[in-house]
Parts: structure tokens; sequence; C-alpha cells
């Protein structure tokens, strides 16, 4: 049975639509208490899925949740841009590389595994107070995204992790007219993340990437809304094709 959004909910999104997206901001040192709010949103979701009607819904949620305190923020593809004061060097945007490690000339690799983004901050200023005395320095990340189907501009994004999932779509040209996020879903090495359902739900709630779990490589898929003429069209092209097909065969 295909989905239907509820008119307030179509309202409410397409309000949301009409706000561009977010430069990314500089990281503050917060993962302390971002690990403790990240356990308790897990024990939370983990109760609420069991009584809940949307008990699916929150046991993804804390599937996501328990990956990010396990594994870290951090995977291949991501971009970090570190200013470093007075540190040419330094100051850069650098690429996470195979198995979570971030290269910066003059130091050491830097694993991420298990870093939370709030984190990265004091982990990268450990590093750098091997060489420097009290550095000045900012941090801010991006991940590498694709916005497919039915929107303006397909194509590939870095965009901000914190940004809700209605911004990723604007930076993208927004939904085209025959969108359908019933259809929609997110995809991570040619399988489903997301199935249409979560999609569906992430939109109305307008969830951060962070919160949805995406990551660099992943693609967000737009559904495409098939109108019945559509159909019929295709099913005479078959039908030529096919006729046309067996009057060659005879004629052989």
């Amino acid at each position: 049975m295909r989905f239907s959004m509820r008119p307030i909910a179509w309202l409410s999104l397409s309000s949301t639509l009409l706000v561009h997206a977010l430069p990314a901001r500089a990281q503050q040192s917060t993962g302390g208490s971002e690990r403790v709010t990240l356990q308790s949103r897990v024990a939370r979701a983990e109760s609420a899925g069991t009584r809940e009607a949307s008990g699916v819904d929150r046991r993804f949620e804390a599937d996501v949740l328990r990956s990010r305190l396990r594994d870290g923020d951090f995977h291949p593809g991501d971009r970090i841009t570190l200013w470093v004061n007075g540190e040419p060097t330094l100051s850069n945007t650098f690429t996470v590389r195979a198995e979570n490690v971030l290269v910066i000339p003059t130091l050491r690799e830097i694993s991420l595994r298990g870093v939370l983004r709030s984190e990265l901050r004091d982990v990268l200023l450990r590093e750098i107070r091997r060489f420097i005395k009290d550095p000045e320095i900012q941090v801010t990340t991006l991940v590498n995204i694709a916005v497919l189907g039915a929107v303006g501009r397909p194509g590939f994004y870095a965009v901000p992790p914190d940004a809700p999932i209605t911004d990723v779509l604007m930076t993208a040209g927004g939904p085209a007219g025959n969108a359908d996020f019933g259809r929609s879903r997110v995809i991570r090495g040619g399988a489903d993340f997301a199935d249409a359902g979560n999609v569906r739900r992430f939109l109305e709630a307008n969830r951060t990437l962070d919160e949805i779990g995406v990551q660099s490589g992943d693609q967000i898929v737009i559904g495409e809304r098939t109108h019945r003429w559509q159909n019929v069209s295709a099913v005479l092209g078959a039908a030529s094709l096919l006729a046309t097909t067996i009057v060659l065969v005879r004629h052989r």
C-alpha cells in the first residue's frame, strides 16, 4: 500500500524545505557530556521500542546511537577542515582515510575510531600540543554523500553532519515536481540502510544526518512518482517491441 502524507505533515515539510542549508559550525569540546546524552537516548529509545506503536523507529534510533558510541562519528571520505593560528602547514582540509585514520603533516597518524564529532577538537589539540604550546585551533567537518532521484540537482555534496535532511534536499535543488517521499530511501553499499517508512519519518521530524546515521558514501534517493499514463506507455512500448521482434524472426 502506497503511503500518502497527511495534509498537516505535508504543510510542515513544505514550510521547512524553504529554509536553505546552514554552514557548518565550529565544533566545541563537549564530548563527555554528549556521550552521557547519547547513552540516555539509547536507554529511552530501547524502552519506548518495547511499548510504543512506533517501536520499529525507536529501535532504529537505538541502533544508530549504539553504533555512534561504539565506532564514533568518523568514516572514510569525511572531510575535516583544521585551522591552527600561525601554522599554514596544519591549516587545511584533510580527508579521513581507510580504517578511519587522519593524516596531517608533521603529526603522527591519528585514529578516529570511536571518536565523536564533539571530541575531535580535544583529540587534535592533544596531538598538536606535542609540537606547539597553547595552540589556537578551529575544526569543522563535512560528510560526502550523494543526493539522487527526484531533486533539482542530483549529484554529490559535502554537507555538515548536523544539517537537517530537508536542508540537504534544498542544497540539491529541492524536491522535483514528481518527488514521492513515500518511495525514498537511504542506500549504503548497494543495500537499503533506511527504507521508505523511515525516510518519511526522518522528513516529518526533520532529523539531522547525524541523527539518521548517514555516513560519507551514502546515497539519499528521493523516489519518483509514476503516473498511470507512464505505465500504459511502458506496456505499449514493450508490446510494440515484442511484435517487431516476432515479425523479424518470421521473415528470416
